[in-house]
């Protein structure tokens, strides 16, 4: 039977328009497949029919405040909305180590993406929260 992995065996970036985007202080990340389940009832048939929609990811990323490069990606996003122009290519890229060597890496496509934070005492981090959705997922 294989091990389970810990955290520091997966590894997760965020590209901008292909480019890294240098979010490095993430101290957790989640990923929903998006998806309802629906049911079919024919008449005369007893048992009904199962069916599934395919609707894409969602998640969310909690950070530690170091410097400003979520802000600077947000704001982005929010520019490049409000000009009219859309959104720009975000892509997520999660990678999972397992204890037999084999490596398993994903990609997150079309993701979209808005941010909160929260602001406490002195013996509180100040954090961020992204929450994000995407398209679709393509192992690489």
């Amino acid at each position: 039977m294989a091990a389970s992995i810990r955290g520091h065996r997966g590894s997760l970036k965020v590209y901008n328009n292909g480019a890294d985007a240098a979010i490095v202080n993430i101290t957790k990340f989640e990923a929903n497949q998006d998806s309802s389940f629906m049911r079919t009832f024919y008449a005369g048939n007893p048992v009904p029919e199962g069916d599934q929609t395919v609707e894409g990811w969602s998640g969310s990323m909690d950070l530690e405040v170091k410097d400003e490069e979520v802000d600077a990606v947000i704001d982005e996003i929010i520019d490049a909305n409000q000009a009219g122009i859309g959104v720009p290519d975000m892509t997520l890229v999660l990678a999972e180590e397992y204890s037999d060597g084999r490596v398993a890496s994903y990609v997150y496509f079309d993701v979209q993406m808005k941010m909160g934070k929260s602001s406490a005492g002195l013996n509180e981090k100040m954090t961020k929260k992204v929450d994000w959705q995407a398209s679709g997922r393509k192992k690489l």
